[in-house]
């Protein structure tokens, strides 16, 4: 799944990605969805299709990229994270790391 989110990650570079992994029977599935920030070093998801996924599945995190950084978590990154109550999962890109933050 890892190889799933870097690949989207590099599609979208230098915008940041983003998608939500969820829990599918017994596995984890990668949904990459569009950044609909306006923003460069942003991410927006559609909050009528983040409801969508949070309706029909579990939420196990929310994932984001960070191009041409490392993926430690802003503070923006932390604050929304808080807000939202889903771990994130933050990847850096083309370095390929990750790091899981928990709200």
């Amino acid at each position: 799944m890892m190889e799933e989110i870097y690949t989207h990650a590099g599609k979208e570079a230098p915008r940041e990605c983003c998608g939500l992994v969820v829990q599918d029977g017994n596995n984890e599935k990668y949904i990459p969805l569009e950044n609909i920030s306006t923003e460069k070093n942003e991410f927006k998801i559609d909050p009528k299709t983040f409801v969508l996924y949070q309706l029909k599945s579990k939420i196990k995190y929310v994932v984001h990229s960070h191009y041409n950084s490392d993926c430690r978590p802003s503070e923006a990154d932390k604050q929304q994270c808080r807000e939202v109550g889903i771990p994130y999962l933050i990847v850096s890109y083309p370095e390929k790391d990750y790091t899981i933050i928990q709200p």
